[in-house]
């Protein structure tokens, strides 16, 4: 085997390692989002869409599997978005929101951030059917946002909004 074939053979088993990591994450992402629907007793006809965050979006094509939606940023984190739609129990005033996840591993533990520059939590590799604290974290953002952001929102009052957007 030549030296330039050595690398090449280098080259391909790094390439199979980060992809085993890409997918490593995406299925850490997607348990953690179906266990915060689950959490959160989100109705079962009232769909959830991912969508990658910071690009724009063609509203007649926004439909993104997780893989599609996940990007890498300059920190090595994977993010994407998450959108839910609320609306009142009449089916009347929806309202869009997106929440961001950002998500890396390192060592036994991931990482997740809610939003760009959220406090990382760690959740070890093996506690993962152990989030129900986090959930509540996530729910009481959505929460506190709806009682105490929400007009700045939706006047455009904010230009960051952080963890959760208004489409």
């Amino acid at each position: 085997m030549s030296k330039y074939e050595e690398l090449v053979q280098s080259y391909n088993l790094a390439r199979k390692s980060f992809r085993d990591y890409e997918e490593t994450c995406r299925n850490f992402a997607r348990d953690l989002i179906f266990g915060m629907v689950e959490y959160f007793e989100w109705p079962q006809d009232r769909e959830i869409t991912y969508i990658p965050l910071g690009e724009e979006l063609d509203p007649n094509n926004k439909f993104y599997a997780l893989a599609g939606a996940m990007r890498m940023d300059a920190e090595s984190f994977w993010h994407f978005g998450v959108e839910l739609s609320l609306m009142e129990a009449s089916g009347a005033y929806s309202l869009s929101l997106v929440l961001s996840f950002f998500i890396k591993k390192v060592g036994p533990n991931f990482i997740v951030k809610l939003g760009p520059n959220g406090r990382e939590i760690r959740i070890p590799e093996d506690k993962q059917g152990e989030l129900e604290p986090f959930y509540e974290a996530v729910f009481r953002q959505i929460k506190e946002f709806l009682a105490k952001r929400y007009i700045q929102a939706i006047t455009k009052q904010e230009k960051e909004y952080g963890f959760i957007t208004i489409l």
